[in-house]
């Protein structure tokens, strides 16, 4: 993973970026406007994969990385929406793009949208942060992270996000190891699982959505 890291006072404020500069910038930059942030720190760990076309994305801005969250696919106006993908981590963003046109082909009408940092992402507007991650949205989400699932890449996710989602350590337990395809093979994050688990999370909106409102109505 990479990430920045400040620290203020006792309390370490993590940033969680992509490998972009923008993100990097716009951390350091947010860092050094804070008073109380005395020590800034950047782990860097680049993975040997490829840089993804990004006149593909909904979002094209090179920079969008420094917005702390940005689209990669947007719904299709012309199908009923299914449902948002939250995607954090190198491996897993780019095995996920790899299979976006297969979701077209399907018609599997999900947005995808890359976290980088909540802590950029809560500096834009209040427009742009309703645009990307409305209200409704955190009762019809699923994530996608090579990271914890004890560390949710955003805050106030719906109750079944989880259950639909991917995490490296899904299973609580330890990967076995080998080499980089086998450990995200083994951790459920290469494309076919993403795949199989997007298609899942899409077909089953009717009924996470009932089942969120029965339980309301129970209340």
């Amino acid at each position: 993973m990479d990430a920045l890291s400040t620290r203020t006072g006792d309390q370490p404020l993590l940033l969680g970026l992509q490998r972009v500069a923008p993100g990097f910038f716009a951390a350091v930059s947010k860092a050094a406007r804070t008073p109380e942030v005395g020590i800034i720190t950047i782990h860097v760990a680049r993975p040997d994969i490829l840089v993804a076309d990004r006149n593909r994305f909904a979002d094209t801005d090179l920079k969008a990385a420094a917005k702390g969250i940005y689209l990669i696919r947007d719904f299709d106006p012309d199908l009923p929406a299914m449902g948002t993908v939250w995607v954090q981590g190198a491996s897993s963003t780019v095995n996920l793009v790899s299979i976006l046109d297969k979701l077209a082909t399907e018609g599997i009408n999900v947005r995808v949208a890359a976290v980088i940092s909540p802590e950029l992402f809560a500096d834009q507007s209040e427009q742009y942060q309703q645009h990307i991650y409305p209200h409704a949205a955190r009762y019809d989400s699923m994530v996608i992270s090579t990271m914890t699932k004890r560390v949710p890449p955003l805050p106030d996710l719906g109750p079944l996000t989880e259950e639909y989602s991917l995490y490296a350590d899904q299973n609580d337990r330890w990967l076995s190891g080998g080499t980089e395809d086998d450990v995200i093979a083994e951790a459920g994050l290469d494309p076919t699982s993403i795949y199989q688990a997007i298609e899942r999370f899409a077909r089953k909106r009717e009924s996470r959505l009932e089942h969120q409102r029965q339980a309301l109505s129970e209340l």
